[in-house]
Formats: structure tokens, C-alpha cells, sequence
């Protein structure tokens, strides 16, 4: 009773607000619903306003009544009321906020404020305890909390409402959760602009991208592009708006544009799968499927006509799922070629659609989740009522060839130690050793075989000594014996300038007929290296001319020499005035 005299008081103290009021706001449930949807930024705005006036954003009533603060009028806050939650669009209301208050008890509803606690967390989730994540499970984002849930595979059962807890300042509207090939997970954000990056854990990591509108503004949903192992945005605002940006996932940089922007095939587009042969994109405002090939270029239409298509998803068998969010929206469920096969308009306004591991469907809209029978498309379980929830994506480790645990760089001596460690592998045929001096451009230097299926943890190492001064980049491309490949992570290492001159042993040694001499300057230097026999007679020259400070190198061939033992002497005459000379033996074996 005291929270509800809690609400007169607001009440009350905002009087002079309601009196001068419309009785109710004139734009239409339809319009405020939509055009949400389109932009979720009229949703942040209203939220800030119910936060300056100290009322909530989001209520979720035990009757199944989910309100939330969508958009303004008048400098009030417009709450849409979803009377059906299984059907948003039937009998849909909008109100200000003295209508709310007056008309609903809200002592035990489930109330999210932006600058208090929330009341009654609880209300609307069905956790199933005694169930663990690993290795598959589903991961729903939902933008009530600006969290992450996590559900049972096989059945749909909520198993935590927070794997990706709420709080995060970098995610304002999470709209969907993808295991990257390298086992991080990636969450686009709608409002913040980002791709934020999270453990295999849920624990935060740091911003993929973001921070460039122009690049990315108004992100929604988010892929891998096969074989080359990028990520893949789709993009509904800004400069970049209707286009498809690509970025490399072991950096995060942009990589440019998979598709280029054309709202004549692709207005507005939501989301993007890969199937064997092509790629399908979901466009809202367009109203439509569309065929792109595996390297972006369009090739027509898959669906010519759906209203407000979200989230796609392709089948073990090939069938296509469509989530449709406007009238006529439900699960729309095509063949291969994009013939109807079925529809169900059980649950509408849909956003994602999934197929779980037991052949039902899971899917989602602004105020819950729900698993339909697979055959009638009756609503089977309801794990999650009251959140607005977002695309639905499987977290399966068996998927990942290989669980990286480490990846590390030094320098020892002249040359570069990498060193890593596995905690599982599947099917690992062995790690690419790359490395690059900017960070953009890498190169393959070495290969690692691996232990092909192991639940071991295995460790590796690798020595670079073909490396001078200065900074360079390593990553791992780990190959699976089918030929897929996902990256690590790149590591930095600071070769330092040689503070004293040095003469290394050649190698190999024994030789034949060629071996590499090994030397470092710490200034630039002119320098000699003569081959001598054993009674001291110089019998060839390796190298005479100037070379610059750091770690050099230089291939001797000794062709035109009979089988002996060798020396070479290294006469180095510096910049700097110092000089230097040493002398090391060597073994041609032919």
C-alpha cells in the first residue's frame, strides 16, 4: 500500500503537468509501435524524459499488461500499454503517465526506473534451475535491462536472465549475441553504436567498434562471413544507412562495405544470414528478403513481400525462418527457394525466430519469449514475459575448433618467443603463424601442427628470429582439417635496437651449401665478413657494404668450397667511430 501512495505522491507532485495534458496522446499505438522499431532512439529520448520527471520506463503487471515509455509528446512521456503480449497489435493502447498511474495497481508489478533499483526483478522470468551452460545454450538480448539471458538448447527453459548482466554503459540497446569463431562474443548495440566484445563467459572485454557513426549508426543485426571470418553489420541510420560494413575480427578495423547502400533493393535492413551459396538480408522498410551472392552482389528477391522482417534464420534442413514484426507478423517459415511452406500468428510483432535442438520454434517480440510447437504453432512454454527481447542466437563451443586460453610474445635475445596454450581442440590440423609490422598487413612466417581432437590442454611455442628493430603484430590463424579457420587475437612485442655488436653462429652448421650469418649492430656500420680456411688463408667473402643498425643477416653459399671446417670473421666499422671484430667457426659438409 505504501508503494502505490509512493505513485499518488509522484502523482501529485507532477499536477501541473497533467492539467494542461491532452487527455490522451493523438499519435496511434501502430505509429509509436513502428516507428520505435525503426529507431530506437525515440525510446532512449523517452526514457530520459520519464527519468527527469522520476517516473519509470518499463512495467510488467502481474495480469500480463507490459507498458513501456516509447515516446513523447507534448514534453510527456507516450507509454504504449500491450494488453496481449502474444499479440502486441491487438487492442494495443498508448497513455500518459496519469492515466497509468490512476487506472493500473502497480504495488506488485515489476517496475525498471533509469535511476533506482528495479521493483520486483523477479516478475515474468521462469528460471529452471539445475541446468549448466555448457557447451550449447541460447543467448537472447533484451533491451528492458540491457542484458543478455541465456536459455536451454534443446527446450527453451530460461537458465539465467543475466549471462550478460545489465549495467554495462556500452550497451543501450543490445539486439543480438553472436559466438565469434575466435570464442569471444560479440553484442551490437542499436543506440550506443557499438559491437561490444565479451568473454566466452559473459565478462566484459572492451569495444570491437565503434565510435564512428559514420561507419556505424543504428546497428542491429550482426554475422560472420564464412571462409574469410569477418563481421558483418546491418546498418538503419546515418551516412552508412542501408549498408552492409564489414570488419576484421581479429582487429575490429573497417574493412569497407560488404554491400554498398542501395534502398532500391535494401531499405533499411535488419539482418543477414550466409547460406552455402548466397546470402539473404531482411529489409523493414522495403518490406522484403533479399538474395545477395558470397560476395555481396545482389541477385534478387527471395521474399518479395513481408511485412517488417527481423531476424532470418536457416534450418538444419534448409527451410528458412522469417520473424515478421507488422501486420500480418508471426513466424513466416520458407523453403530453400523462398516458397511458403507455413505461417503461425500465435505470437506476432516477432523480432527473432529460432528453431531449438527439440524441432520447436523459440521466438521473440517486445514483451517475452516463446517456444511454439513445431507442427501447430501453439505456444508451448513462455520462459520470459515483460522484456523487450531481442534476436536469438546458439553459444556452442563445439562449433569453435580450438578454446585458445593463451597467447603470448617476448623477446629473447634477437628473436621473438610466442607461446600458447589450447584448453580443448576439435579437429585441429594446426595454427598459421602471421605477422605484420602495422598492424594491417599480415603475413604467414611458420606453421604449428596440431593434436587434431584432444580434451588436453596442449601448449605450443614458436621462435621468429628473422626479426630486426622495431614493433610487429603476431596473430594465429587456427586451420581445422575441413579447411575452416578462425583467428586469435594479435600480440605486440618492441624489438629494441642491439645496445653492443654481436657475431651469432651460423645456422645451419653443419651446412650445404648455404647458411645464414647472423650479426647486430647497435649504429649503422660498414661491414666485412671474410671466410678463412684452417691455416688462416681467406678463401671467399660473404658480405662487404653498409648496413644499418639493429639485427641483420646474410646468406652465404659455399658451393664453389670443398667439405672442411671454416671460419668467419666479422669486421664492423661504425658510425660512431667504434670498430668490431669476431670470429666463429663453421662446418660444410657435402
Amino acid at each position: 500500500m505504501h508503494k502505490f501512495k509512493l505513485f499518488i505522491f509522484l502523482l501529485t507532485i507532477l499536477g501541473s503537468i497533467a492539467v494542461f495534458a491532452e487527455e490522451k496522446p493523438k499519435v496511434s499505438f501502430d505509429e509509436v509501435m513502428i516507428s520505435a522499431e525503426q529507431d530506437f532512439q525515440m525510446v532512449t529520448e523517452a526514457r530520459k524524459l520519464a527519468a527527469t520527471y522520476d517516473l519509470p520506463h518499463t512495467i510488467y503487471l502481474q495480469e500480463g499488461i507490459f507498458i513501456e515509455a516509447k515516446g513523447i509528446e507534448n514534453n510527456q512521456v507516450v507509454y504504449t500499454i500491450i494488453n496481449n503480449i502474444q499479440k502486441p497489435f491487438d487492442n494495443g493502447e498508448v497513455a500518459f503517465w496519469y492515466e497509468i498511474s490512476e487506472r493500473f495497481d502497480l504495488a506488485n508489478a515489476r517496475i525498471h526506473w533509469s535511476n533506482r533499483p528495479t521493483q520486483n526483478p523477479e516478475l515474468g522470468y521462469e528460471i529452471s534451475l539445475q541446468q549448466n551452460l555448457i557447451p550449447s545454450f541460447i543467448m537472447i538480448p533484451e533491451s528492458s535491462n540491457d542484458a543478455v539471458m541465456s536459455f536451454n538448447y534443446n527446450d527453451g527453459s530460461l537458465i539465467n536472465p543475466a549471462f550478460i548482466p545489465g549495467g554495462n554503459p556500452n550497451l543501450g540497446t543490445p539486439i543480438e549475441a553472436l559466438l565469434a569463431p575466435d570464442a569471444s562474443i560479440l553484442v551490437s548495440d542499436q543506440i550506443t553504436d557499438n559491437i561490444v566484445e565479451f568473454d566466452s563467459a559473459g565478462n566484459f572485454v572492451g569495444i570491437f567498434y565503434g565510435g564512428n557513426i559514420a561507419v556505424l549508426d543504428n546497428c542491429r543485426g550482426i554475422q560472420i562471413r564464412p571462409s574469410v571470418n569477418t563481421v558483418l553489420g546491418t546498418i538503419g541510420s546515418g551516412t552508412n544507412q542501408d549498408a552492409i560494413p564489414e570488419f576484421d575480427l581479429a582487429t575490429g578495423n573497417y574493412l569497407g562495405n560488404f554491400i554498398t547502400p542501395n534502398a532500391a533493393f535494401m531499405d533499411s535492413p535488419f539482418d543477414i544470414i550466409f547460406r552455402s551459396s548466397d546470402c539473404l538480408v531482411s529489409a523493414s522498410s522495403s518490406n522484403d528478403i533479399t538474395m545477395y551472392d558470397l560476395s555481396g552482389n545482389h541477385l534478387g528477391d527471395f521474399v518479395p513481400s513481408i511485412s517488417f522482417p527481423e531476424q532470418l534464420y536457416e534450418t538444419a534442413s534448409g527451410n528458412v525462418l522469417a520473424a515478421g514484426f507488422s501486420t500480418p507478423s508471426g513466424l513466416y517459415i520458407y523453403d530453400s527457394n523462398g516458397a511458403q511452406l507455413n505461417y503461425f500468428g500465435t505470437v506476432t510483432g516477432l523480432r527473432g525466430a529460432f528453431q531449438l535442438g527439440n524441432g520447436n520454434y523459440m521466438v521473440t517480440n517486445g514483451s517475452g519469449v516463446y517456444v511454439l510447437d513445431q507442427n501447430t504453432g501453439a505456444i508451448v512454454s513462455q520462459p520470459v514475459s515483460g522484456v523487450s527481447a531481442r534476436f536469438i542466437r546458439e553459444y556452442d563451443l563445439a562449433t569453435i575448433p580450438v578454446e585458445l586460453t593463451s597467447f603470448t610474445a617476448k623477446v629473447v635475445g634477437s628473436s621473438v618467443e610466442l607461446n600458447w596454450s589450447t584448453a580443448t581442440e576439435t579437429n585441429n590440423q594446426g595454427f598459421e603463424i602471421e605477422r605484420s609490422q602495422n598492424n594491417i598487413s599480415f603475413e604467414q612466417i611458420g606453421f604449428v601442427p596440431g593434436f587434431g581432437t584432444t580434451t588436453e590442454g596442449k601448449s605450443y611455442s614458436y621462435t621468429d628470429q628473422s626479426v630486426n628493430s622495431g614493433n610487429y603484430y603476431y596473430r594465429l590463424k587456427q586451420i581445422d582439417f575441413d579447411g575452416s579457420f578462425s583467428y586469435s587475437g594479435v600480440v605486440e612485442v618492441d624489438v629494441a635496437l642491439p645496445t653492443e655488436f654481436t657475431l651469432e653462429q651460423n645456422y645451419p652448421n653443419p651446412f650445404n651449401p648455404s647458411t645464414t650469418i647472423q650479426f647486430s649492430l647497435p649504429v649503422d656500420a660498414q661491414v666485412t665478413i671474410g671466410i678463412y680456411n684452417l691455416v688462416g688463408e681467406k678463401v671467399a667473402e660473404a658480405v662487404s657494404g653498409n648496413f644499418t643498425a639493429g639485427l641483420n643477416k646474410v646468406t652465404f653459399n659455399a658451393s664453389q668450397l670443398t667439405s672442411g671446417v671454416y671460419f668467419y670473421r666479422l669486421d664492423a666499422n661504425g658510425i660512431n667511430g667504434k670498430t668490431f671484430s669476431d670470429v666463429r667457426k663453421m662446418s660444410l659438409l657435402k
